[in-house]
């Protein structure tokens, strides 16, 4: 966790939060469950601290109130006994600061979170316990500074991981509302929370796909599962398809592709709209392979090889014309 959002918790709990505060903690505290336990644990702290129903001790004025006991005792020659009730009062005050101050160095130092950002570029990175990550554009992971006591990593966005095998210690994601939890694979995992679903591609070995409740299903390679987040559904195509991982391979692959199948493939790899007008188009086939292609020099084939007319303005693309 950074000193940002404990800074952030300790405001809301305060009750000084900003409202674009309040919104960018409640935000942050839905990216994962481990961001969810830290502010609980965060609550649980606060509570115990600031609760009505424990004795209030101040030192200081404790401290006067004994000097002026001890001092009047020794003036009558009497036995000075501590009272019970301040007694109490010190033990619950010790006891209490000894609990708070464990349960906020565990809150603290050992939640203290690693974050990886991809922004507007690719990027690719080692975990501590030599998984291999590659983060597409717009996204992020992190996960805990102990990771190697326990694989748990959050990501937002789209990631390929190449997971060091540890049959001792599974390599948990948690992205959106799905949880992956593979030993040792190579797989894809696309979780933007702008889009309606969450899909997972595995290359290599098993992987388990679950929702945030009891559901799972076992992918293998070649296997892509998907999670509906509208009703929470979990399906699973054997159906291979290589273009599932194109921005990290750089290659774009047709087989006897439907003209829809396509135009899905290269929203999401370039980044665009595409709007087919003429529905007979969809019954077009398309076969190809690009490999590092640019828009350009796929828009080019795809319009001659299918007899389309194609115009765009800005990121919008429309192919348009008789077809095939």
């Amino acid at each position: 966790m950074t000193e940002h959002y404990d800074e952030l918790i300790l405001k809301s709990l305060s009750g000084t939060a900003t409202p674009e505060e309040k919104h960018q903690l409640a935000r942050w505290t839905e990216e994962s469950l481990d961001n969810k336990k830290a502010f609980a644990d965060y609550q649980q702290v606060w509570k115990a601290t600031h609760s009505d129903n424990l004795p209030v001790f101040d030192s200081s004025v404790e401290l006067r109130k004994l000097e002026a006991s001890l001092d009047k005792e020794v003036k009558q020659g009497k036995l000075f006994i501590l009272s019970q009730s301040l007694s109490i009062k010190i033990a619950a005050s010790i006891a209490l600061l000894a609990v708070c101050s464990l349960v906020f160095y565990q809150v603290v130092f050992k939640t203290e979170m690693i974050v990886k950002e991809s922004g507007s570029e690719k990027i690719q990175f080692s975990l501590p316990d030599g998984s291999v990550v590659w983060l597409n554009e717009k996204s992020k992971v992190s996960y805990a500074s102990n990771f190697n006591s326990e694989r748990n990593i959050n990501l937002s966005g789209e990631g390929f991981f190449e997971v060091a095998h540890d049959a001792d210690k599974p390599f948990v994601i948690r992205a959106d509302k799905s949880e992956i939890k593979v030993l040792g694979t190579s797989f894809n995992v696309r979780a933007y929370a702008d889009e309606a679903r969450n899909e997972v591609y595995v290359v290599t070995g098993k992987v388990s796909l679950g929702d945030s409740g009891n559901q799972k299903i076992v992918l293998n390679p070649g296997d892509q599962g998907v999670l509906n987040k509208q009703n929470n559904a979990l399906s699973r195509s054997a159906e291979k398809n290589p273009n599932l991982i194109a921005w990290k391979s750089k290659q774009l692959v047709f087989k006897k592709a439907s003209l829809t199948e396509v135009a899905e493939t290269l929203e999401k790899y370039f980044q665009i709209s595409i709007t087919v007008k003429n529905t007979d188009l969809q019954k077009c086939r398309f076969t190809s392979s690009f490999q590092d292609p640019t828009l350009d020099e796929v828009i080019e084939a795809i319009s001659i090889a299918l007899n389309l007319n194609i115009v765009h303005q800005n990121k919008n693309y429309t192919f348009d014309g008789e077809g095939c």
